[in-house]
């Protein structure tokens, strides 16, 4: 329900304007769509995480070997800081993207570093996924897509 509500806005949002041709805001709607596949798998992801501590879930469930190999006694930890870096930090940067804020594009470049630091980190121990095909040309996405919409001061 959640899904098809946020597919709906965003549908209306990139119909709400008729110049779609101007770059940047071809540019904007392309960081807006990224940014939100990115704040739903991150608040997905970590909530599962948070909520499944020992890793066994029915949906793709993780390795308790990659556990005890690591700092970290369960997934608890590592869920809220995907929960926050990932999906919090996009659904901010989300908000600074439709305010117009100057500072936008920097959040964009910031959430892709994060986003590819985590599904970098995700293949290491756990191997490459068919997720991970669709992760980090968006990952890479919303980098360049942040670079493109810097502001040029100079």
């Amino acid at each position: 329900m959640v899904a098809k509500k946020t597919i709906c806005f965003l549908l209306a949002f990139i119909k709400k304007t008729d110049s779609f041709n101007h770059p940047m805001k071809r540019y904007r709607k392309v960081s807006l769509v990224f940014l939100s596949i990115s704040a739903f798998i991150g608040l997905v992801r970590g909530y599962r995480m948070t909520g499944y501590p020992d890793g066994n879930t029915i949906l793709l469930p993780y390795s308790e070997q990659v556990i005890k190999d690591s700092l970290f006694s369960n997934y608890s930890i590592l869920g809220w800081i995907l929960f926050s870096l990932v999906g919090v930090f996009s659904l901010i940067s989300i908000g600074l993207l439709l305010a117009k804020k100057r500072s936008y594009p920097y959040f964009i470049i910031v959430e892709g570093i994060f986003a590819i630091i985590f599904s970098l980190t995700n293949i290491l121990l756990n191997g490459f996924s068919f997720i991970h095909l669709l992760l980090l040309p968006i990952c890479i996405g919303m980098i360049v897509l942040g670079v493109l919409q810097t502001p040029r001061e100079f």
